[in-house]
């Protein structure tokens, strides 16, 4: 009797941990669906803010929003994968960025100086002039050889326009920097500082070139030299306001509207490096399927390597399946066409240098293309080898009778 109550309490307890593994499974589930629902919503609310009011209600909801799920990230980073749970609040904070732009007004570049004046004003005109033009050619005959050269040229013009426009806010902001680099001030001469750098216009200055040079990525398809050259200006830009902009952040300290300015400002450059990073993923797939290789959306070196080694593994499978002419099609197209040709020696670089790939990434795609070769070859080819065996034993029977009828 005691060994069967012994059973049934064992059997009893099995049970009760199954049932009590499941509530913990369904819990975790709910947990992240809700996660998923709440952050739907708060993309869907910023996007349909009508308002900047409104908007900015919506800032308090997503710190809220972090603040009930922040005790459940390890939870949320296996469940999100391959992104997470900071990801998840970044693209947040983007979505935010990008839609507050749409409510403000950048005002026309100001300088005390008449000249630098003049020429920032000249070159703000000129360059959205430019990217209206640029944005009309979207609509016209890509297979047009003028219109395709005079696109080239307008695009190169923007790109210089841009390029001297920085330029000129550099040196409006270092002309306040000898008055900003002296260790002790007074509230009088911070306060002296701060209506200069206001009367220059300094944080609408920054923002505006941000705002070109994000809009000048969208409107345009660049090749990996283009991307090069705009991340070397990408880089100086980003030194010059990691220099001046902790200097401004004092400047301005207590100015509450303006420090949320230098906070848009840091955003901003954060959403440059994002859109560049964009083009080159998104130019890299229409190489692909430039060779009618189609594949999915990638917008990161895991999903890029992913995507990738799965289409591969897709064609492998298809060998035998598909006939063999269409299969080495694939194959060529993929590799031939795109990869070695294109991707391999132009892309992978760029995404090496700017640290958007790793040489164990490139490498693993490369061990699945030569795998991908050699399952193809044998399905492929086959045929040939069966004939040359054909060939050479009919080589050796003609041989065989000929010594036979000498023999005779």
């Amino acid at each position: 009797m005691k060994c069967h109550s012994s059973i049934n309490k064992i059997i009893l307890f099995l049970i009760l941990l199954v049932f009590t593994n499941q509530l913990f499974a369904q819990s975790d589930y709910d947990l992240v669906n809700s996660f998923k629902q709440k952050y739907n919503q708060l993309e869907e609310a910023i996007t349909k803010a009508k308002n900047l009011e409104e908007l900015n209600s919506i800032v308090a909801d997503i710190d809220r929003f972090r603040n009930e799920y922040v005790e459940q990230k390890a939870l949320l980073d296996k469940s999100l994968y391959p992104g997470n749970f900071d990801k998840t609040f970044e693209r947040l904070n983007i979505s935010f960025v990008i839609r507050n732009q749409n409510f403000t007004t950048i005002d026309i570049l100001q300088t005390e100086n008449l000249e630098l004046k003049e020429q920032v004003t000249l070159l703000n005109k000129r360059n959205a002039e430019l990217m209206n033009k640029i944005q009309e050619y979207e609509y016209t005959d890509k297979k047009d050889v003028n219109k395709a050269a005079e696109l080239d040229a307008l695009v190169k013009e923007l790109r210089r326009s841009l390029r001297k426009r920085d330029e000129l806010i550099v040196s409006i902001v270092d002309s306040l920097l000898p008055m900003m680099e002296q260790t002790q001030l007074s509230s009088q001469e911070m306060n002296s500082i701060y209506i200069e750098a206001e009367r220059n216009n300094v944080l609408s200055n920054v923002k505006h070139s941000l705002l070109d040079n994000i809009r000048f990525i969208e409107l345009t398809s660049l090749e990996p030299g283009d991307l090069t050259e705009i991340k070397k200006q990408q880089n100086k830009f980003v030194e010059f306001w990691q220099g001046a902009g902790t200097k401004l952040v004092d400047i301005y300290a207590g100015k509450n509207k303006k420090n949320k300015e230098i906070k848009e400002i840091d955003s901003l450059f954060s959403i440059w490096n994002f859109t560049l990073e964009q083009e080159a993923w998104r130019n890299i797939r229409e190489e692909f399927a430039y060779n009618n290789i189609n594949l999915i959306e990638f917008t990161n070196s895991e999903e890029f390597a992913n995507v990738l080694t799965s289409f591969i593994d897709e064609a492998i499978k298809n060998i035998g399946v598909k006939s063999p002419a269409e299969s080495n099609l694939t194959y060529s197209s993929f590799s031939d066409s795109t990869w070695f040709k294109v991707i391999s020696p132009n892309w992978i670089p760029f995404l090496i240098d700017n640290k958007m790939l790793d040489a164990y990434q490139e490498r693993n795609v490369e061990i699945k293309i030569s795998d991908w070769k050699g399952r193809l070859t044998p399905s492929s080819f086959g045929w040939m080898y069966v004939l040359v065996a054909v060939i050479a034993v009919a080589g050796l029977g003609y041989m065989n009778r000929k010594r036979i009828f000498k023999k005779q």
